[in-house]
């Protein structure tokens, strides 16, 4: 990726970014590559990575979440690699568990959203903007088993979360598995409301997009270790524990200067007298065990029964060792855990899973998904502030659902402010 280095105008402006999470650090390196040279980062906690930072236990990292990069030429991983952070490539192994005809479980390989039984394609238009709406447009055979799996998974009625729930839900787009394959694939290419409901295989589909992945080589808290060194040879000011209120960071901008909140945007309501949204708060509890398993790792299965506690299965390999993180929607007996992990894993080649011994258990509100309320008032925050604050005030792309186009936008509205060209910016 090439360095720009140069700015329009007599004098590159400060940037001030809050948040060292992933979101902030990539805006660092974009606001250098674009040229600024007085940049400064801050992060409320001890280090970088924000609530990415995965916690350890004699040296394993405990991954209570499904976190990757994309493969080579990748955006996201292009920005990194080119300051000098190495990543090794996976492939990248999926499957879905969904509720079959007399309690029965249909497992999917290279399928990670639900696969469900239907007599007809046919849908419905898609005419508003929640998650219920969304689901809806289905027929009742698939609309029905996604509404029950939803609302176990959120705890909240569906008609009140947005739409964009649906990608981090896993329910983006279903497999028809009574549909003959090519007249799926047939729909899919003919239009594009089709396309973006359902789904084929990856192995049936032909397309290797998401064939490989990738992970930062040394784990994650090193990662964010060499994130750190990285921004710091490049000159960039951080200040960890270190949290600017808006009202702090509001002051401190002089003429021209960019400000780039990469943090949570609640703090931001109430100085610009802005009623908060309301959140959709679900506590989750994931589980981690040692293990040993026979197939490949990494290795991910979602579960879309709707039954039992378990929602997610991660298998990964840190330092040698096999764990398991098994995320769930409520607490569980640790027999009743373990019967449902093999359960879920049984058409994965689970009679080679072992589960030895439990290193974590954590209970923490972790969805990111935004209620309808949330959705609208995110937007009048965006109007508020570039009213408020103009151009030179950064947003961190907070309803992108993925880093690609998170990193899209931040690093389009810094080529605005800095008034360079918008191809220089990173693509989505």
């Amino acid at each position: 990726m090439r360095q720009l280095g140069v700015i329009r105008g007599s004098k590159a402006p400060t940037v001030r970014i809050i948040g060292g999470g992933l979101t902030g650090i990539l805006a660092a390196f974009e606001a250098h590559r674009l040229g600024c040279r007085d940049i400064e980062l801050h992060e409320r906690f001890d280090q970088l990575g924000g609530t990415a930072w995965p916690r350890r236990d004699h040296g394993l990292e405990l991954r209570a979440d499904r976190r990757h990069f994309g493969p080579q030429g990748d955006p996201t991983r292009s920005v990194l690699e080119a300051n000098g952070l190495v990543f090794e490539d996976f492939e990248n192994r999926f499957g879905s568990v969904s509720p079959a005809p007399g309690g029965d479980l249909a497992f999917t390989h290279d399928f990670e959203g639900p696969a469900l039984r239907t007599r007809t394609l046919d849908l419905t238009p898609v005419t508003g903007d929640s998650l219920a709406d969304r689901i809806r447009a289905y027929p009742h055979d698939i609309s029905g088993p996604l509404t029950r799996y939803c609302q176990w998974v959120l705890g909240a009625w569906l008609d009140e979360v947005d739409a964009g729930a649906a990608i981090p839900l896993g329910v983006k787009r279903v497999y028809a598995t009574d549909i003959e394959t090519c007249d799926l694939a047939r729909a899919k290419k003919s239009d594009p409301v089709y396309d973006g409901l359902y789904g084929i295989p990856r192995a049936l589909w032909g397309r290797l997009q998401n064939q490989t992945a990738s992970l930062p080589s040394g784990g994650f808290q090193t990662f964010f270790m060499r994130c750190q060194s990285a921004l710091e040879r490049l000159g960039v000011t951080i200040q960890t524990a270190s949290f600017l209120s808006p009202q702090q960071a509001f002051a401190a901008r002089e003429a021209g200067d960019i400000l780039v909140w990469a943090a949570d945007p609640s703090p931001l309501f109430a100085p610009l007298d802005l009623e908060p949204p309301k959140r959709l708060a679900k506590s989750l509890t994931s589980y981690i065990f040692k293990a040993r398993y026979a197939g490949p790792l990494p290795f991910h299965v979602r579960n879309f029964t709707a039954e039992g506690s378990v929602f997610r299965v991660h298998l990964y390999e840190c330092r040698g060792q096999a764990l398991l993180s098994a995320e769930c929607v409520s607490e569980v007996s640790d027999s009743e855990l373990r019967r449902e992990v093999h359960r879920l894993m049984g058409g994965f080649g689970g009679a080679s899973l072992h589960l030895d011994e439990t290193v974590s258990i954590q209970v923490e509100p972790r969805w990111a998904q935004h209620s309808l309320d949330a959705a609208r008032k995110l937007s009048g925050l965006h109007t508020a502030l570039a009213k408020h604050q103009g151009a030179n005030f950064i947003a961190g792309a907070w309803e992108a659902q993925t880093q690609t186009a998170s990193l899209s936008e931040i690093s389009k509205s810094l080529a605005q402010a800095l008034d360079i060209e918008a191809s220089e910016a990173i693509a989505a």
